[in-house]
């Protein structure tokens, strides 16, 4: 392969990850608007709290909230865990464990008698829009820097 090809090839998988990025960037820049419109933080009823979400498989289910800006949730239970009393002191039935802080919940929490777990992951839209914003940022600043402006197509005709 020589250097032609390589520099096509490489060329070629920054333009489709950079059009893969571009994609899942709108998607969650779409959804935080999305939260911001509609509010579909849970609603409580007579029967209790409603969650929105859509379940990819039996196990995860994927909702937003417009908790803090926005948040990405997934969970494994019908309803996500976002704190309450899980037990009394000395009980060593339930073992919780967790992450706080800048933008990101995370919650472990599973029952020793029961073999069961309940577990719920919140990540604020923030972290995937930027993420995901880098790469068609790159390629937008690649081809703004390879576009010879007039004066400098005139220069290189001389």
């Amino acid at each position: 392969m020589d250097s032609n090809e390589s520099a096509f090839m490489k060329s070629r998988l920054f333009k489709t990850c950079a059009c893969a990025s571009t994609v899942l960037f709108l998607g969650f820049a779409g959804l935080c608007i999305y939260t911001w419109v509609d509010d579909p933080n849970p609603r409580a009823n007579e029967s209790g709290i409603h969650w929105s979400y859509v379940s990819l498989g039996n196990e995860i289910h994927v909702a937003v909230t417009r908790d803090w800006g926005g948040n990405l949730v997934l969970f494994n239970q019908t309803l996500p865990y976002t704190g309450s009393v899980l037990s009394l002191a000395g009980d060593k039935t339930i073992n919780e464990r967790g992450l706080t802080g800048c933008g990101i919940y995370f919650r472990l929490i599973k029952n020793t008698v029961k073999d069961t777990s309940w577990w719920t992951l919140m990540v604020s839209f923030w972290y995937p829009i930027i993420i995901f914003g880098i790469l068609p940022s790159a390629f937008v600043v690649k081809r703004l820097c390879s576009v010879k402006s007039p004066v400098q197509s005139e220069a290189a005709k001389t």
